[in-house]
């Protein structure tokens, strides 16, 4: 009897005490102003944070002395306050500003703990139970309570990892890392039956916090719209009709053929979370027999997607079935140890990108040769990372997936690839496409329809990928080194697999003792798999199927090239049997680390490897280490772009390139984020493309919006105001030359750093020692030093600068061999006899491609870059002119202060007064400077910096450049 009312009395005072905790804590927060702690006036973010603690306490302690029907509308409102108190805390969710860190806290604990009791007075068996009996469970659950308390240990030190190396995008590693991370937290206590729906209010949540009201309403709207098709009562036929006039019209929509009320900067995620999940799950559809509300919505707005456009293409089916089909602490350990994977993938692909990663036209021998094609497909890794990522996070959550991808590195043979690559988009097709076709096939032999439906998967995976680019970047991306690249992939599948039916295919369930004939026999399978598929990548992510021909003809150049080439086979051979017998011993150790079943051994032992990686990635220990050890790692936590990608950005200012970026991943996140209506300048009417050596022409008397400016050019074709050809009287004249971000590239008119600093030049002068002084902008966007020397014979002297100012970047080399080669291929008349000489020293043919060309051009860049550095100065001196060379760093890619003393010791050796201004930008948030993510001039800011500092730096030489500025 005595513990029957001791249960009655702790089943109502524990209750009795959450409601006076919450009205207490409702209190505080609306008389948060005055006793100090409310932070700014008015009903702010500490007091929303505290409000919500308040409530969802109050709630738990109605919740528990109410009838069951009562009971689930409370654990319904603290789902809301749990969801709304995590994206407050990820600061997703902002109501008037962000929450301070210690409100942020006590909100979680008090949803949680309300979450958690509200969870055991449910529970028919635990409600029951005394104080006593209760604490005794929870103290016999040690164990648990220690996994959990590891899991929660891991999952923090990699959200460091990734916060440390600023993995992928910001909203990712600052916003949705930690919305996993405390959604996590919240999810963990929940009763079975409301984890779904939480997942699915979470992920909203981010949809609402990365895109905005407005936009993520659009999202939403769009997919509940496709959702609601596929359920309407009418006929599955006619479901699938009604879903094919929607998408036409959407992919109208996209192509921007009809005007579209649909925000464009969704149109990606939008087309990740639909484009082939609906095409999955119609396909489920017909076998479901209880579609499940929550289940469905989750599967379409999966958590993370609005991050990362490209996704694991998650089958429904699979989905559906492995939501915690496992014990739950297995689950969380296995995507803890593939979110660790993911990590490491990623910082190896910067690695593989700053410092391996070569641009084709940088290729001259054999062993560039080697490194261009092993780099640029190890590329790769990325997306692997990516998905590893992805879906170890998404086991956090419940959902106990299979890998994406099973090392596909150490494939040895085409069918073992197609296995191991990529294998969420493997099994799609092979459901989608290859199993009907080989049912319908079957009556022709088990060899012909296998090879006929292998034929047939590799036609569609082209459309389902072309299919795929339109959604994500709105063009096609039909080219025929694809078509080659697919039909040599094919051949190579369809021999693999003929191979192995007729061969047969060796499986076995018993453990192998070590037969080092079988392995050596892999690793020269391996090698062999890898170099054809770094070969054949190349020619899938090159420009052409005649660069990719030059760049191959390297290989057999001379006899040491051969020698080369074999001599790489066999390391890549040796690296891989090393590699074999280490995942051998790697395997066999972790098979007796698992044994006895216990998680914490592999908790422990992944938390310490986590640990060690954020310990070297501390500046306390690298900073110790120094030299180059310091230095990369200092690079690899850092985001940017390496040189080769940079210059191809640079490029597509003004070429389009869209096309030869699409397997870039920093490229494409970059231009994914496009817009439509951002022109190239020479599809607006303010510049036209010639047949001369200048390649671009401004035109005069223009006037048009540019990248969301104003673009004017003046009588003379110069992006500047209007001059006269002859000076006026006591007048100093300066004449700029320069590349697109001189000429003003997505700023205004009055905004480019030269118009800055002539009105400062006048502004400060009182008429003496000149009446005035005036700055003619002749940059030309896409010009090199070729373009500007010619331009200044052609154009510039006839103005009578008394100045010519002559601006450099850190990619002179790389754009006088670009634009030189150009012109060759061109046909133009090359104005210099000088050029000719290099044409022939060089050994350019007319029959070579823009990249040979290039290549065979580079081991004369510098010669190139001092020979028209010499004959601009000599023209200037020749014409009493002051040549000034500047350097004002490219804002693509952190600027090399050996590329920088190169080229400045280039131009004092041709006769320039030298200023750099490689520090221009010291100190600036970069993102803060420039117009634009996929768009790295200087905007209004930046050119600002510019002006004032290059007002200093010619002030200082006012006497030598007879300036007149230290005269009083």
């Amino acid at each position: 009897m005595q513990q029957v009312e001791t249960n009655k009395s702790w089943g109502k005072i524990v209750p009795v005490i959450f409601v006076v905790i919450g009205l207490g804590t409702a209190a505080i927060a609306i008389g948060a102003d005055q006793i100090g702690i409310g932070g700014l006036p008015g009903f702010g973010p500490n007091q929303i944070s505290l409000t919500i603690s308040g409530l969802a306490l109050l709630v738990a302690g109605v919740a528990m002395n109410s009838s069951v029907n009562y009971r689930r509308i409370g654990q319904w409102l603290l789902i809301i306050a749990g969801v709304i108190a995590v994206g407050l805390a990820a600061d997703l969710l902002i109501f008037g500003g962000l929450p301070g860190t210690m409100f942020k806290q006590f909100m979680l604990l008090t949803v949680i703990a309300a979450i958690a009791l509200t969870a055991v007075v449910a529970s028919p068996v635990l409600s029951r139970k005394s104080l006593v009996e209760w604490l005794k469970l929870a103290v016999g659950q040690w164990a648990q309570v220690f996994q959990f308390a590891l899991i929660v240990l891991q999952l923090g030190l990699l959200i460091l990892l990734v916060r440390s190396f600023e993995l992928e995008s910001q909203a990712f590693y600052n916003s949705v890392m930690m919305l996993t991370f405390y959604g996590f937290l919240v999810h963990f206590f929940l009763p079975m039956e409301y984890r779904m729906p939480f997942f699915l209010l979470l992920s909203l949540v981010a949809i609402i916090g990365i895109f905005g009201a407005q936009n993520g309403a659009w999202l939403i709207g769009v997919g509940l719209a496709m959702i609601g098709v596929c359920h309407l009562p009418v006929k599955y036929s006619l479901r699938v009709g009604i879903l094919v006039a929607l998408g036409v019209l959407l992919a109208a929509f996209r192509a921007e053929a009809l005007p579209s009320p649909v925000p464009a900067i969704i149109w990606p995620i939008l087309g990740s979370m639909f484009m082939f999940r609906l095409i999955i799950y119609m396909y489920d559809l017909r076998f479901e027999k209880e579609p499940n509300f929550w289940r469905t919505l989750s599967y379409f707005f999966l958590l993370l997607n609005v991050v990362f456009p490209f996704f694991p293409l998650v089958d429904y089916n699979t989905f559906r079935r492995t939501y915690f089909n496992g014990e739950r602490f297995k689950i969380y350990q296995t995507g803890l140890e593939w979110i660790l994977r993911g990590a490491l993938h990623l910082i190896f692909y910067r690695f593989v990108n700053y410092y391996l990663a070569m641009a084709p036209e940088a290729v001259n021998t054999a062993s560039e040769l080697v490194q261009y094609t092993i780099s640029n497909f190890l590329l790769y890794v990325r997306v692997s990372g990516q998905f590893h990522m992805v879906i170890g996070l998404l086991h956090l959550f419940g959902f106990n997936l299979p890998e994406t991808f099973h090392q596909y590195f150490m494939a040895t043979g085409f069918t073992d690839l197609w296995r191991r690559f990529n294998i969420y988009w493997k099994d799609f097709m092979q459901k989608i496409v290859y199993n009907p076709t080989y049912v319908r096939l079957k009556k022709l032999g088990t060899t012909r329809a296998v090879l006929l439906a292998t034929v047939w998967i590799f036609v569609m995976m082209w459309a389902f990928h072309s299919y795929q680019w339109f959604w994500l970047i709105g063009t096609s991306d039909l080219t025929p080194h694809d078509l080659l690249f697919r039909f040599l992939l094919t051949i190579l599948m369809i021999t693999s697999t003929y191979m192995e039916l007729t061969r047969g295919r060796k499986r076995s369930l018993a453990k192998k003792a070590w037969d080092w004939r079988e392995i050596g026999l892999a690793a020269l399978r391996g090698a062999g798999t890898f170099t054809i598929m770094a070969i054949l990548w190349a020619l899938w992510t090159g420009n052409s199927i005649a660069g990719w021909l030059a760049l191959m003809s390297l290989a057999g150049e001379s006899v040491q090239s051969i020698l080369m080439l074999l001599a790489a086979f066999l390391g890549i051979a040796l690296l891989f049997l090393f590699v074999t017998v280490l995942e051998k011993i790697t395997n066999q150790a972790k098979e007796r680390l698992s044994q006895g079943g216990t998680i914490l051994k592999l908790g422990t032992v992944n938390g310490a490897f986590i640990g060690a990686i954020l310990l070297l990635g501390s500046p306390i220990v690298y900073s110790r280490i120094g030299g180059t050890v310091q230095a990369v790692i200092e690079d690899l936590k850092v985001s940017h772009l390496s040189q080769r990608d940079a210059e191809q950005l640079r490029r597509g200012y003004y070429e389009d390139i869209m096309g030869v970026n699409r397997f870039n991943p920093d490229l494409w996140e970059i231009y994914s984020k496009r817009p439509t209506d951002w022109p190239l300048l020479q599809d607006t009417e303010a510049v036209d493309l010639t047949t001369d050596f200048l390649i671009f022409r401004v035109n005069p008397n223009q006037s048009i919006m540019f990248h969301g400016a104003r673009f004017s050019t003046n009588e003379w074709g110069m992006r500047d105001k209007s001059y006269s050809l002859t000076p006026p009287p006591n007048t100093y004249r300066m004449a700029i030359v320069g590349p697109s971000y001189v000429m003003g590239s997505g700023v205004a008119d009055n905004e480019t750093f030269e118009w800055v600093l002539e009105d400062r030049l006048n502004q400060e002068n009182d008429g003496y020692p000149y009446a005035g002084y005036e700055i003619l902008n002749f940059a030309v966007a896409g010009h090199s030093a070729l373009q500007e020397l010619y331009y200044l014979d052609s154009k510039v002297l006839d103005f009578e600068p008394d100045v010519i100012l002559y601006i450099a970047h850190q990619l002179e080399e790389e754009v006088i061999i670009r634009n030189l080669g150009d012109r060759f291929l061109a046909g133009s008349e090359i104005p210099y006899d000088n050029l000719q000489e290099v044409f022939q020293r060089a050994g350019v043919q007319t029959t070579m491609t823009q990249e040979e060309i290039e290549r065979q051009l580079k081991p004369f860049a510098k010669e190139l870059i001092g020979w028209t550095y010499g004959q601009i100065v000599a023209m200037a001196q020749r014409n009493g002119m002051s040549p000034v060379w500047i350097y004002i760093p490219a804002l693509e890619l952190p600027s090399s202060d050996e590329v920088t003393a190169e080229l400045r010791q280039l131009a004092e050796a041709a006769g320039f007064m030298t200023i750099d201004l490689s520090d221009v930008y010291a100190g600036q948030d970069i993102d803060k400077i420039i117009v634009a993510e996929w768009d790295k001039h200087p905007n209004a800011r930046g050119h600002q910096l510019i002006a004032f500092r290059l007002y200093e730096e010619l002030k200082a030489r006012s006497e030598a450049l007879r300036l007149g500025l230290d005269e009083e």
